[in-house]
């Protein structure tokens, strides 16, 4: 269709590409397909509201779920959610009537979903069910706690903790930290929804452990800085004086200095805050004792001995034993003419600060998972995003379209349903987004050959550790074809915090190539950690990987694997010395 195929070209301007769009709508509509037609009048009412009105006369045509978005688009959440409700959608009835400010039937519907959910989470139930029953019983405690019901909203909260550790114990266990990350995000978050600060920290201290594992090191250190804040905000001052000593030794190891100075100072106060705290209290003076002592210890790490003497004073005057309080008034002496040494004190600089935002995947995840892998579903999302660019909005178009021809009945060997499946993958490919990775999944459930190699060929262009949970499986898959097209994939997977899919495959798999490939990609990775996993199979690889090793070090551009093999040239077994010394003789500058 000519139409159609005008609409593909998404990078027109606006004007002209509505002009398309309208003459598109209006034939779907007179050939009944009222859902591609409304498909398309939602991407021309974004940019005129006039257009809604068309969109409500297609309504009775089209299916609830259609009728809902519609609904929700224009602000009646409450008419959006009974048509959620009505076609089975739980989950985002449940969200459209938290919108509507409805949490009575919210509540009632997270409680529906935990019954069910409930079920599926038992005893042999996977790291997905527990994690997907945590995000019910926490929206189930969220609208409990709106709706005044303290025991509800208890009882949901202590069945969300357990199962939110459940499911990270799963994820991290099969290699998908990054879900486990969402795991303890939620902790976080539910902690300081029902002032737990317990599961606060916890939730915070995984979180960084993940970061840091990931080698993110600026998020890493801006989840320490917001741990931090959240500590002092709960008084919990030991916690927070304690989480700056380790923010302050990370930003040193990332080579932040003046952030690694702020820390310190910034600990020091805070034991000093620790020390008045237990004071205040009436606690046994030993206690402000020991807190002092370890602010002294972080003002000389940092040559503030002006502070030092003053800590010794206040030492002095603590009602200690006498020979106590008497050595404290010698160092004290000790210091009166010392000053305070000048240091660059600065927090993370705001050029490498990142979005930290928890995203709500409380809502996102579930939503995810009712949806199961619906490509319509999910492009309909994007298309009725408003945060997303009319570029990206208008590949969802596209790729919705497709998906209604692709989910209107089960796959087939017919070379048009073939074709028709292998350009959805294509398409939700150019979308860009997280949010396909789930119809991507699905589509590699597809018998056909050629469908599988298409959603590897799309995961090529999406730098997300989840794609890898498809690329390993296609490095298992039986079609010896589908594994090698697998192990080419792995290759063009390489960024900083995929080192641990990597170094997983280059670990578990049995296959030399796939092996190879990871490597490969490895080589392309450009962080300490890559380059201390690679000195490691240059001494203790099987020959085939040491050989993989080679030839991809060889090729590769970046310098730290050059400055490790330096470092670690002179104490190397001399056969280990020669690789070392070929690899930096044919590098590429």
């Amino acid at each position: 269709m000519a139409l159609v195929a005008a609409a593909g070209e998404t990078h027109v301007a606006e004007p002209d590409y509505v002009s398309v769009l309208r003459p598109l709508g209006e034939l779907l509509e007179r050939r009944g397909d009222f859902r591609g037609a409304l498909t398309i009048f939602w991407y021309l009412a974004s940019h005129d509201a006039a257009g809604w009105d068309h969109c409500v006369e297609l309504l009775p045509s089209v299916p609830p779920t259609d009728r809902a978005r519609t609904l929700a688009a224009m602000g009646h959440m409450d008419r959006a959610a009974r048509e959620m409700e009505d076609a089975g959608s739980v989950a985002a009835a449940a969200i459209y009537r938290e919108k509507a400010g409805d949490w009575q039937g919210a509540r009632a519907l997270w409680s529906r979903l935990a019954q069910v959910l409930g079920r599926a989470a038992g005893p042999k139930a996977s790291g997905g069910d527990a994690y997907n029953a945590a995000l019910v019983q926490y929206n189930l405690a969220r609208c409990a706690k709106k709706c005044g019901d303290a025991r509800q909203a208890h009882d949901a909260l202590v069945s969300a903790v357990r199962l939110l550790e459940e499911g990270a114990d799963y994820f991290e266990a099969v290699g998908l930290r990054e879900r486990a990350f969402d795991c303890f995000q939620v902790l976080v978050q539910l902690g300081r929804d029902h002032d737990s600060f317990e599961d606060v920290l916890e939730g915070f201290v995984n979180c960084i452990r993940i970061l840091r594992e990931d080698h993110l090191k600026y998020f890493a250190l801006q989840y320490l800085d917001d741990a931090i804040a959240a500590a002092r905000e709960r008084e919990e001052l030991s916690a927070a004086a304690t989480l700056a000593l380790e923010a302050s030794q990370y930003a040193r190891a990332i080579g932040q200095g003046p952030a690694s100075a702020h820390y310190v100072v910034m600990q020091g106060e805070l034991w000093g805050a620790v020390a008045a705290q237990h004071q205040r209290r009436g606690d046994p003076p030993e206690i402000s004792e020991n807190a002092l002592l370890a602010a002294v210890v972080a003002y000389g790490d940092v040559g503030q001995f002006g502070r030092v003497g003053n800590l010794y004073r206040e030492l002095g005057q603590l009602e200690l034993a006498a020979s106590r309080r008497e050595h404290y008034a010698r160092a004290a002496r000790r210091y009166e003419t010392v000053r305070d040494e000048s240091i660059e004190v600065a927090p993370l600089p705001a050029h490498v600060r990142q979005d930290t935002h928890f995203p709500e995947v409380w809502h996102v995840d579930l939503l995810e998972w009712e949806q199961a892998g619906s490509a319509v579903e999910g492009c309909a999302d994007v298309l009725l995003g408003k945060s997303w660019p009319d570029l990206i909005r208008r590949k969802a178009l596209l790729a919705r379209l497709t998906a209604f021809e692709v989910e209107s009945a089960p796959p087939s060997d017919a070379p048009e349903s073939v074709g028709a499946r292998v350009k959805l993958a294509d398409q939700l490919a150019q979308i860009q987004l997280y949010v396909v990775l789930s119809p991507l999944e699905r589509l590699f459930q597809d018998p056909h050959r050629a469908v599988r190699l298409a959603v590897l060929s799309a995961l090529q262009r999406l730098f997300f550790k989840r794609s890898f949970l498809t690329i390993r499986a296609g490095l298992r898959d039986p079609d010896p074809g589908v594994a090698d097209f697998a192990a080419t994939a792995v290759e063009s997977l390489y960024f900083d915090h995929a080192f641990d899919p990597l170094s997983r495959i280059v670990r578990e798999s049995p296959s030399p190539r796939a092996r190879a490939s990871a490597i490969k990609a490895l080589a392309n990775v450009d962080t300490t950690e890559a380059a201390e996993f690679l000195f490691g199979i240059l001494e203790h690889g099987s020959p085939q990987d040491r050989d993989a090793a080679v030839q991809s070090l060889s090729e590769a551009r970046g310098g730290t694997f050059a400055a490790v093999a330096r470092a670690e040239l002179a104490g190397s077994a001399p056969n280990v010395q020669a690789v070392l010394r070929s690899i930096l003789g044919t590098r590429p500058v």
